[in-house]
């Protein structure tokens, strides 16, 4: 179950619907755009990680969609075809980009250390009145920077099969390759982020090197601490392999309200820092 599972419209409805916003119809054009903002927003943000992108982005892609009406013309379903110009506007950009390291996190988190500024500002962030540390979002926020590490094709094809739920025939098509392409890349991927977190995550592996998570909520005031997450854990009856405690964490992943969470200010800065770390910009 995904925190915003995707919006799901009779054909007939968005037929009609496409038909009027192509006439100039601007409440039809709402109707039928409106509710993918959230998610497309959610996408581009775990993509691009970073926030002023992710927003640049996003009004990128309405602009393209407004553009592209008079061309579209039923052929797959209209979310489909949203995420398609969503996945391609995420990939040209990112295809411009570093790939982050895999321990970009820890490289950040001793640059903070070494400096008391930065160990003040990050401890306003955590009192702010409206804010509390989930631990669930900072999983979240912890798999979007391993997921910066992979390929951008790669990364596309994790986030629309695994955590927003598109059948890999869907994601396929809307990536313009092949079903067996697509699981390629997916394999590729899964392989990838397993292999990472198997030796950097305590979660999951007692002598993983990063305890972020833990470290942060103990650094924020009792007040602004959310439930405590020790281990991740399979479903019961399930063997432990890092397959299904990759599946366990992809669970949390989807959950997870990264994008309008009560810790967003923090990952907001941190995706910001990371960013200038990892690509010098």
């Amino acid at each position: 179950m995904s925190l915003y599972p995707l919006p799901e419209v009779a054909v007939e409805e968005e037929s009609r619907l496409v038909g009027l916003a192509r006439q100039g119809d601007k409440a039809a054009l709402q109707a039928l755009v409106e509710p993918w903002r959230r998610p497309l927003f959610g996408y581009i943000y775990r993509m691009v990680t970073q926030p002023q992108d992710a927003e640049d982005l996003l009004q990128d892609v309405l602009v393209r969609v407004i553009e592209g009406l008079a061309q579209y013309r039923g052929q797959g379903r209209f979310k489909s075809w949203l995420f398609g110009i969503a996945t391609h506007v995420c990939l040209d950009h990112l295809r411009r980009k570093k790939r982050w390291s895999a321990d970009a996190q820890l490289q950040a988190e001793r640059r903070a250390e070494a400096s008391q500024d930065e160990i003040e500002q990050i401890g306003a962030l955590l009192a702010a009145p409206d804010f509390l540390f989930e631990i669930r979002e900072h999983v979240a926020f912890c798999f979007a920077c391993i997921g910066r590490t992979l390929p951008p094709d790669q990364q596309a094809a994790l986030l629309l099969r695994e955590v927003l739920g598109f059948s890999a025939e869907e994601a396929a098509a809307l990536m313009n390759v092949s079903e067996p392409v697509f699981r390629h890349r997916l394999a590729a991927a899964r392989a990838s982020m397993i292999d990472s977190f198997e030796g950097l995550c305590q979660l999951i592996n007692k002598t993983g090197v990063c305890y972020q998570c833990k470290g942060l909520r103990d650094f924020a005031p009792q007040a602004h601490r959310g439930a405590e997450l020790v281990r991740i854990q399979v479903a019961p009856g399930v063997n432990v392999t890092p397959e299904s405690l990759f599946e366990a964490r992809l669970d949390i992943v989807r959950r997870a309200d990264l994008e309008n969470g009560t810790s967003r200010s923090l990952h907001d800065r941190f995706f910001r820092d990371l960013t200038s770390q990892q690509e010098g910009s």
